[in-house]
Formats: C-alpha cells, sequence, structure tokens
C-alpha cells in the first residue's frame, strides 16, 4: 500500500463532536477488530435444539455459510447440507478495494473449506432445480436431496450477455470494465483506469434498472477512478460521465444530495434517465436507451458496466418467485419482508440477495438475516411463530476518495440509523476509509462462522 492509501497518517490532532478523540476513535474501533479476529461464542439462547430434520441450505456464498453456521450452533441432531459448486469465497466487499489499488486479488479470496461448519455436509454442484410440493432439490450432477426445511440463499445472477453485444468475457479488454465480475475484473479496473489516465479520452459508469447488489458500488467505482486520476495528475485528460435511470442517485435523500455535489464539485456528468443497452467492444461504442426508448450511440475509451441482476431462473420455475410487483420480473424468492419466510411455503426461508425485500442486498444486510433467518427456522421447527424481524438493515461505506469515505447506515423506513451515534457518519473522513479496509473483513469472516449476528 503506498503512503497516500494509509488511513490515518496525518499528524495533526483530530478532535471528533462529543469531544471524541482520534486516539480515543482508534482503542474503541480497535477493540471492535480485536474482538472480531478472536472470536466469539454465538448465542445460545435456543441452542441444543434437539431434531432429527433434514434441512438444506442452497448456495454457499456469505449468506448460505452464515446461515448453516447458525444453524448448526442451534440444532442438535439436524442434517444440514449445503450446495454450493465453488472451492473459492469471494469477499466481495473488498473487491472496490482491489479496484482502488488497496487490496490485492488475494486478499478477497479464500477457500471455501475454511468455512463450511463441521458436521454439515456439503454437496459441490450447482441447484438444477427445486420442487417445493415434494420438498425435493435436484442438483445438475443429478442427485435428488430431500428436505424437511429449505434455505435460498443463491445470490444473485448477473445478466451481463442482456446487455447486446456483450459477453461476460468480454469484462477486461477494450476499456470495458466491471467491478461486480469478480477479484481479477475488479482488477483490471485499476489497471485500465491508470492507462486510461496515460492516454487520455471519455470514462463512462453505469447502473441497470434492476434492483442491484451493493448499490452504493457504481459511486464508488467513479469516485475511485476519478480520485486515482487526479492524484497521479491525469484528471484533465479524461471526462467523467455517470449514466443513471430515472431518480435518485442514493436512495436516502441526505446522501443522494451529497453524492450530486461532489459529482458536481469534481466535474462527473450526471446523464439522468441512460440505461446501457448495447456495446460494441471492438468500437469502443455504447447504445442507451432513455425512458421512451429513444436510442443513443456514444463512444468511450473506458466503460464500467453494472449489469442487470435477477434470481437464478431455477427460483421463478421453481414457483418461488413473487409474482406480482415491482420485483417479479427479476423473479426474486418471496419471502415476507420481516420474518424472511417463504410467501407460500412456511418450511422455505430466503437470505441474501435473493430474496424480494425492497432494500438490503449488501453483505451487513447479510448480518441481519443471518440471525433473523435461522433462528425463525427454529421456531417454525418447534410449531411456534416466527419471532425474529428483519428491519431492513444495510450499510455502505461510501468511498468518496481513496482514504476517505462515509458510513451509510439505514433501514427501510430510509432513514439514518447510525451504529456510532457521537460521530456524523455522513461526514467523509480517514476513519470510514480505516473501518472499510482494515475492520469490515475481519468482522465479516467471524460472521461466516454465525459469530457477531446483528
Amino acid at each position: 500500500m503506498t503512503d497516500r492509501n494509509k488511513a490515518g497518517s496525518s499528524k495533526a490532532p483530530l478532535v471528533l463532536r462529543d469531544g471524541l478523540s482520534r486516539r480515543d476513535f482508534l482503542k474503541l474501533t480497535g477493540g471492535l477488530t480485536a474482538a472480531a479476529a478472536v472470536g466469539s461464542a454465538p448465542a445460545a439462547a435456543q441452542a441444543g435444539v434437539q431434531t432429527r430434520a433434514r434441512i438444506v441450505v442452497l448456495g454457499g456464498g456469505a449468506a448460505g455459510l452464515t446461515v448453516a453456521a447458525r444453524l448448526r450452533d442451534l440444532l442438535d441432531g439436524a442434517r444440514i447440507t449445503v450446495v454450493e459448486p465453488s472451492e473459492t469465497h469471494h469477499y466481495q466487499p473488498g473487491w472496490t478495494l482491489v479496484a482502488a489499488g488497496t487490496y490485492s486479488v488475494s486478499d478477497v479470496t479464500a477457500r471455501n473449506e475454511h468455512y463450511i461448519p463441521r458436521g454439515v455436509d456439503w454437496k459441490k454442484d450447482y441447484v438444477a432445480a427445486v420442487d417445493p410440493e415434494s420438498q425435493v432439490v435436484e442438483t445438475a450432477g443429478g442427485d435428488r436431496l430431500d428436505y424437511d426445511f429449505l434455505v435460498v440463499a443463491t445470490g444473485i445472477h448477473l445478466d451481463y450477455e442482456a446487455i447486446e453485444g456483450l459477453e461476460r468475457a468480454d469484462i477486461g479488454q477494450n476499456g470495458l470494465t466491471s467491478i461486480y465480475a469478480g477479484p481479477e475484473q475488479a482488477r483490471h479496473a485499476y489497471e485500465q483506469t491508470q492507462r486510461l489516465g496515460e492516454q487520455g479520452g471519455v470514462a463512462r459508469f453505469t447502473i441497470p434498472n434492476t434492483p442491484i447488489k451493493c448499490a452504493g458500488a457504481p459511486i464508488k467505482a467513479t469516485l475511485i477512478a476519478e480520485d486515482l486520476l487526479r492524484t497521479a495528475g491525469h484528471r484533465d485528460r479524461v471526462d467523467f460521465h455517470y449514466h443513471v435511470r430515472e431518480g435518485a442517485l442514493f436512495s436516502v435523500e441526505r446522501f443522494d444530495g451529497m453524492v450530486r455535489d461532489i459529482y458536481g464539485e469534481r466535474g462527473v456528468g450526471i446523464e439522468s434517465g441512460s440505461v446501457l443497452q448495447g456495446v460494441e467492444p471492438e468500437l469502443r461504442r455504447a447504445t442507451f436507451v432513455d425512458g421512451d426508448g429513444n436510442r443513443e450511440t456514444v463512444d468511450y475509451d473506458y466503460l464500467h458496466v453494472v449489469p442487470p441482476m435477477r434470481a437464478h431462473d431455477w427460483v421463478r420455475e421453481a414457483g418461488l418467485a413473487v409474482e406480482d410487483g415491482s420485483l417479479a420480473e427479476g423473479g426474486w424468492l418471496a419471502v415476507d419482508d420481516q420474518t424472511l419466510q417463504h410467501a407460500r411455503y412456511p418450511n422455505v426461508f430466503g437470505a441474501g440477495d435473493v430474496v424480494d425485500t425492497a432494500i438490503g442486498k449488501t453483505a451487513s444486510t447479510v448480518r441481519a438475516h443471518g440471525s433473523v433467518t435461522p433462528d425463525n427456522l427454529v421456531s417454525v421447527l418447534q410449531d411456534r411463530e416466527p419471532q425474529q424481524r428483519f428491519d431492513g438493515y444495510t450499510s455502505c461505506p461510501l468511498i468518496t476518495e481513496v482514504g476517505k469515505a462515509a458510513l451509510v447506515e439505514f433501514d427501510y423506513t430510509l432513514e439514518e440509523v447510525p451504529t456510532f451515534g457521537f460521530i456524523d457518519q455522513g461526514q467523509p473522513s480517514w476513519m470510514w476509509w480505516r473501518l472499510k479496509v482494515h475492520m469490515i473483513k475481519p468482522l465479516y469472516y467471524n460472521m461466516l462462522r454465525g459469530r457477531y449476528l446483528r
């Protein structure tokens, strides 16, 4: 890490609101980090419930592993199976830091075998189909898994191919970038940003007209790239454009205004009502469509693509998807937005990005789901009503430049719910950058073990 990326390098003393000094803040958050590194025992209020239930967890990402670990701690005698084809676990909250040149690819990859809970079976395969009536999961390899309870935690399908002329394999070439595509592609984004600064040109950043995970990431990608070029002395060589669907840039009004102000100060043009429709990679041309269906084709030298996102096809084919409303097109898993129990099948629960909740497709949301979903499943297993409630909590360390961020936390009301009430979390600061770089990661990996759940 270069000196400019080291958090807290200023020598001047800093006193925060209500008299909290830099040293006090570091002691507070440093203690949090130390506790996360050591870990803690999970809550034992319902631990040891005796059962022979067969529980299948679909997905071995952040949500699937967290739920499986929590269920393993709550139940005694259950047969829990995780269906997950990948042997590699990706720390996705770190991909923006790879694009900033702060993390390496190895910093955001791990082995899934290290996080599959002891005593939980691991089926290394893809989900092919689910029959919720007969309570059977079929895998791509032809296995049939009977279940008494099902947890759907398979995340999101990144539909790059829904953009005309684009294939996922194009990302990382000809000026095409996407921090959503993976850690290697995030590294390519960093490298292509350096190249853009040397050569100059037009940079375009996009957001689709579908729900997306980590909705602040497109903003982070824009501001990180702009800051890297500004620091390198190449900012005047590049014209920045942010193409956005109609409406707010950020769902919380205060931060929508903040982002618009920062874009204005840094010369990032906001192209409202402009959704990416097609790409000609070899020609470096992109076609955008407005709300009336009018198309416009423009040139680019650097294009950051956020693909349309939806649930995997089998969710709809199984009859588990929401059937009406604004989220029906994406085939999202239909759940009660507070209990996360399926709307039609009481022995099915959801967790993570796949659910049809109005907001909250972030790792911080998974922490909340990681207690709500397993605890409510255990309640139903005991013939009790689900007691735990998800309030829509989500968090976004909104990076405004390399070395500074704001910490945004809110719920279904779209009102702020700050963890550190004695500090203005919305003011970009080195503190929240330090939190993002050094403290969230150990908490995340403890979350995978069922610890530190909200």
